[in-house]
């Protein structure tokens, strides 16, 4: 079951009648791309992702046309989260179908840079998906902000994420053709592009780990953490090949440069790799099959160079500031558009009035400032509150005089209780069992029914060829949906074996109330109470200044609400840019200067660093860190696995209630064929 990167979805639509040539050439397209193969293209099947790759780019310049010309139309596109097939939602705007087009386009150009045959075709294909989630983020300006909270896949730093994935593969790609180069400086150059790389994933990673707290809908957990291990293994693998050659280099050439003491440094070098290797396997549970060759051909390397250290050169073993600094080569990989938009796009820009233009793009550039500058606070007073354990000192300040849960372990038990605890898992794990059963069987009896048919007919009529393909295409959908069956039962075997470690936690929240609960955390809160004793003022000043910041938080997402609301009623969806009156949206523009003024006058207010002074004047804070935090850490970090377990259970859900759709829908369709072919 592909729980990585999908396509959007949409359900067909039917468009009213018109003379309009160009509405008529949109549902024509529409329908062709509605009907089409896609999970072909899943498979890394190029030609059909390449007849694909055409139906879609004429139809995101037909889409186009329409903006421009301002064609008024009523209709409302329907359209999934990618993570969440079953979740639609519907709008009327133009803009709105663009955006989802063309983030299904720069997917296609992933799988396309993925499975194509040459290096340069591969690396053009990834400009294109870069360059098609550029264009992404400008257009999704232009959506109302409420249709787009609904799409986790549509999210401003969701997209960037999508970004920076295509550059560090077109990075890699590049290191892949300069690999096989011998020179020195050449290979130096060839693992500058492959650091390029590696720091291209890790900003990935870190899109997809802000996924979390700054998109109000989060990625589902499984497809989080199956994406999380896909990013972490790229990472590793481009930082364990770039020591891995480095080291190979400095030790070939220790004799020749003696001053640099390079056997130290290839010692140091082959410890970067093996510590990256180790802190992956640590994380994860499969093992890259690369990185457990590559581990092993380290350890013989490792043993060889301190071998040759010890008895022959005797280099110190290099520090961090001592290695070698790669060539950087920035850039080398920039967004390109589809040969398709090249023309169109050079056009466009020729006939959008300049002025107008420039105005549009301040108005929805203070959108994106605003978005981005409380995102940067978010994280920054993240950091500071997770380095500085902030939320355990204060809960402990809070609870230190009664026998009550923390303010985050009350969120779980409350969640799990209402989740109707072990009784709760059960029955919704025999739910799941039900429909698993209830579907095998269903796609069983389909077959039956395909073999039927397949008989009922003598060779060598025309109406029997016609049926038998049709019989065959049944036959193919079938397996597939039986396949996702099969992946699917194995993971909730897993979930299963993950649910009998928990039971007795599950059983006690569900028979007990929360002081029951809390007397679990009993020395817990006794230190809380020490704690709170010895600084009582410093914790008074923490609360105070928690609150305040947290306050303000909320006063500023009003204003972000506010504003994006006055910037989408303002409706430059509906325009090709030059045909709103220029003086408007100068009158516009000022006001929302001034918004963004009193918007940037709540942050001046917000001073982080106070908070991490206090957070630094606690005594023993250490001591009572490492003792209070035994029992009650130990306790919430079991509630983060039932918690866990109760969302993989949903989204198994989800996933047996979509493949119920499908094959209710193929049912329909073999009862209707064979009904017709009789």
């Amino acid at each position: 079951m592909n729980f990585g990167f999908r396509f959007k979805q949409t359900k067909a639509i039917k468009f009213p009648r018109t003379e309009n040539q160009l509405v008529n050439k949109i549902d024509e397209y529409r329908k062709q791309i509605t009907d089409y193969r896609w999970q072909d293209c899943n498979k890394g099947d190029v030609e059909a992702c390449l007849q694909l790759e055409k139906l879609l780019t004429e139809y995101i310049l037909l889409l186009d046309s329409a903006i421009d010309q301002q064609v008024k139309l009523e209709i409302s596109f329907s359209w999934n989260d990618s993570y969440e097939p079953n979740k639609f939602t519907q709008s009327n705007q133009w803009h709105y179908e663009y955006s989802c087009s063309l983030y299904n386009l720069g997917l296609l150009y992933y799988h396309l840079g993925q499975n194509m045959p040459t290096i340069k075709d591969a690396i053009s294909k990834s400009r294109n998906s870069q360059w098609c989630f550029q264009r992404l983020s400008e257009v999704t300006a232009f959506v109302n902000s409420r249709t787009i909270q609904q799409h986790s896949d549509l999210s401003l730093v969701h997209i960037h994420m999508h970004n920076c994935y295509a550059q560090a593969y077109g990075y890699k790609k590049l290191y892949d053709h300069f690999q096989t180069i011998k020179n020195p400086d050449e290979l130096l150059i060839a693992l500058g592009l492959l650091q390029e790389s590696s720091k291209m994933y890790e900003q990935t990673i870190r899109c997809l780990i802000q996924t979390k707290t700054s998109n109000k809908k989060p990625i589902p957990p499984i497809i989080y953490n199956q994406l999380m291990e896909r990013f972490s293994n790229d990472h590793t693998v481009t930082v364990v090949i770039t020591n891995m050659e480095l080291a190979k280099l400095m030790a070939s050439t220790a004799k020749e440069v003696p001053r640099e003491q390079r056997m130290g440094k290839a010692i140091t070098y082959l410890n970067k790799a093996e510590q990256s290797i180790v802190e992956l396997f640590k994380k994860f549970k499969h093992k890259n099959e690369f990185l457990l060759l590559q581990q092993q051909q380290l350890i013989a390397l490792k043993k060889e160079y301190l071998y040759l250290n010890e008895n022959a050169f005797k280099h110190p073993i290099a520090k961090e500031y001592e290695l070698l600094q790669l060539p950087v080569k920035q850039d080398l990989i920039k967004a390109r558009p589809p040969e398709s938009f090249q023309n169109k796009w050079d056009n466009k820009q020729q006939e959008v009035h300049v002025e107008t233009r420039k105005l549009i793009q301040e108005i929805n550039a203070h959108k994106t400032y605003a978005q981005q500058k409380l995102l940067d606070l978010q994280n920054n007073f993240n950091q500071i509150y997770f380095q500085y354990n902030i939320q355990f000192m204060v809960d402990s300040y809070q609870n230190a005089e009664t026998l009550k849960l923390t303010q985050s372990i009350q969120l779980k038990v409350d969640f799990i209780k209402q989740k109707g605890g072990w009784k709760g898992c059960q029955q919704q794990i025999q739910k799941i069992h039900q429909l698993q059963q209830e579907q095998g069987k269903k796609l069983i009896n389909i077959k039956n029914q395909l073999d039927l048919c397949s008989v009922q007919k003598e060779p060598p009529t025309q109406g029997y060829q016609l049926l038998s393909q049709q019989i065959e295409n049944f036959r193919r959908i079938v397996e597939d949906v039986q396949k996702k069956l099969l992946e699917a039962s194995l993971i909730n075997r897993t979930t299963e074996e993950q649910i009998k470690g928990i039971k007795e936690q599950l059983l006690f929240i569900e028979q007990n109330n929360n002081q029951m609960i809390a007397s679990k955390m009993q020395n817990s809160l006794q230190e809380s109470q020490n704690f709170f004793r010895k600084n009582l003022n410093t914790l008074k000043k923490l609360s105070v200044a928690v609150e305040t910041i947290i306050n303000k938080m909320d006063l500023i997402k009003l204003q972000l609400a506010s504003l994006e609301k006055y910037i989408d009623d303002m409706g430059l969806d509906q325009s090709s840019n030059q045909k709103i009156d220029a003086n408007l949206l100068l009158q516009a523009l000022k006001m929302i200067q001034i918004k963004i003024t009193e918007y940037d006058a709540i942050f001046a207010s917000i001073n982080l660093k106070d908070l991490e002074q206090i957070a630094c004047q606690m005594e023993d804070k250490q001591e009572f860190l490492k003792l209070a935090n035994q029992g009650e850490q130990e306790f919430e970090d079991s509630l983060k696995v039932i918690q866990e377990v109760f969302y993989n259970l949903e989204y198994a859900q989800q996933f047996y209630d979509s493949i119920s759709q499908q094959v209710a829908q193929l049912t329909n369709v073999i009862n209707e064929l064979t009904n017709n072919s009789n």
